[in-house]
């Protein structure tokens, strides 16, 4: 797959409503959104050896950060917090792969 092609799946993902992302915000964790938005990640191929694109990077640098700041809301609206913590690990060490680590 492309990765030009990859960019517009995971914007999706931080569209208001709809978006994984978005939806995680207002405290609603869904385990099947976070299921097709990690599948949409492991898609992209690794950028350790190439290029990157800015637009991926934009999508996905965020992506931990935002996941540790939302824990204590989507905890209050009754998720489970381990469930939450795997997820937030996961979509963590996607990330490093495609951009790799410092």
């Amino acid at each position: 797959m492309n990765i030009e092609d990859c960019i517009p799946g995971i914007e999706a993902e931080w569209e208001v409503e709809t978006g994984f992302f978005w939806l995680t915000r207002q405290g609603d964790f869904r385990k099947d959104d976070f299921e097709r938005t990690l599948g949409k990640l492991a898609a992209v191929p690794s950028m350790t050896e190439q290029s990157v694109p800015a637009r991926l990077v934009s999508v996905v640098w965020y992506i931990p950060i935002f996941m540790e700041w939302q824990k204590d809301r989507v905890r209050e609206s009754g998720a489970d917090p381990a469930e939450y913590e795997r997820a937030t690990t996961q979509l963590t060490n996607e990330v490093e792969r495609i951009l790799g680590v410092p």
